[in-house]
């Protein structure tokens, strides 16, 4: 099973995880293909996900590099990625996968997935800039499931 984990929440530039998550609903085989999405979870983020799954995690990043910039983080480097803004909802994504490494309890396959957004203090509506950028993670997230579909 892939699990897609759409990450963020549903407000301003933080719902681009999500939005993207949506976007790849219908594009598979519900079957192979499951779809969540998850506000700010913490280490509850563990709970969604067991060792023999293929993870992929869609989220919003914001280090002030250009905005539609596309992160790709496999496995264990999740943790190593040490730029502030990989989460601004204290216990952040990077401290969940280092509390599933020591647990032993990481999927066989993790992948993050982040797009470089705008302003993350933007609490409203989505920014133009980010929200002509969601395309490419979506894009970027479809082939990376057909890459694992194909393994």
């Amino acid at each position: 099973m892939i699990r897609v984990i759409g990450l963020g929440s549903p407000w301003g530039d933080d719902q681009a995880g999500w939005l993207a998550a949506e976007d790849l609903r219908g594009m598979f085989d519900e079957e192979y293909v499951e779809i969540k999405l998850l506000d700010c979870p913490g280490p509850s983020l563990l709970e969604h996900w067991r060792a023999e799954d293929s993870v992929l995690l869609l989220d919003a990043v914001s280090s002030k590099s250009e905005v539609g910039l596309i992160y790709n983080l496999e496995g264990e480097d999740i943790i190593y990625y040490t730029a502030p803004s990989l989460s601004s909802h204290g216990f952040g994504l990077a401290e969940a996968v280092a509390l599933a490494t020591g647990l032993d309890a990481l999927p066989q396959r993790l992948c993050l997935l982040g797009l470089e957004i705008g302003d993350p203090h933007n609490t409203m509506a989505l920014s133009p800039q980010t929200e002509g950028s969601i395309a490419k993670l979506t894009k970027a997230a479809h082939d990376k499931i057909r890459r694992w579909l194909s393994e």
